[in-house]
């Protein structure tokens, strides 16, 4: 019996579909892939063709090439598929950030426009709102002259916190921080040390010794924070 020579077509069916698999999974290499995935599919189905016809052999080289060739097909579909509705999806994240954005400025704008400048004595944190009131001078225990500052705190906070362990507030002279005053009629630093529900508030004052008639500025901060900004700031004229 005569041995059959191997298709051409068969094997050339089976190079082009290994080169279209290979390159099938390659981002931008698999755009070169489609000329290859056509002619593996025509030579694969030519050979089987061929060999079932029996003119030719090789008919398991021709089927492996055509079947190299489908799958090749399918998977550049799915990566095309795949890169543009990731494209899609990146355009479309693209433009609702703007669009938030635009949204989230016109919207700060407006804040703005609506909102008063707040009050130099008036800051506001996230967990803590602290308003620096009235002072007036008053004499220590031993007759020294001293100041009375008022505070009103609020606990913003999702816990109850005094506002001794949250807040600290000072006073300065002629650029110097002025040292606590002892025994001063009407300082309630025992309110300070009182725990503060989440929501609630309360009015304090504070004695400082003065050194002098300048003016007095008052600074209050987070007590616990990483940031520099004031919670509330005053300077009161003591002439």
């Amino acid at each position: 019996m005569e041995k059959k020579s191997t298709s051409g077509l068969a094997v050339a069916g089976l190079v082009c579909g290994i080169i279209a698999l290979v390159s099938s999974f390659v981002p931008l290499l698999n755009l070169l892939s489609f000329p290859f995935v056509l002619l593996a599919i025509i030579f694969g189905g030519i050979g089987v063709w061929q060999t079932v016809k029996g003119t030719k052999g090789g008919k398991g080289i021709a089927i492996a090439g055509l079947v190299l060739g489908i799958i090749a097909l399918l998977v550049t579909a799915v990566m095309y598929g795949s890169a543009g509705a990731a494209s899609d999806a990146a355009g479309k994240g693209q433009g609702d950030s703007g669009q938030a954005a635009q949204q989230s400025a016109q919207g700060t704008q407006g804040s703005e426009a609506q909102q008063p400048e707040a009050a130099q004595s008036g800051g506001e944190a996230a967990d803590y709102q602290v308003t620096i009131g009235e002072t007036r001078t008053v004499d220590d225990y031993q007759g020294n002259p001293a100041i009375l500052v008022s505070y009103t705190f609020v606990n913003n906070s999702d816990e109850a916190v005094s506002p001794l362990v949250a807040v600290s507030a000072k006073a300065f002279q002629n650029g110097m921080q002025l040292e606590g005053a002892i025994g001063v009629d009407g300082a309630e630093s025992s309110k300070s040390m009182s725990e503060i529900k989440p929501g609630a508030s309360v009015t304090y004052a504070l004695a400082y010794e003065l050194t002098d008639t300048s003016d007095v500025t008052v600074e209050v901060e987070e007590l616990f924070s990483f940031s520099d900004e004031l919670l509330a700031e005053k300077t009161f004229s003591l002439s």
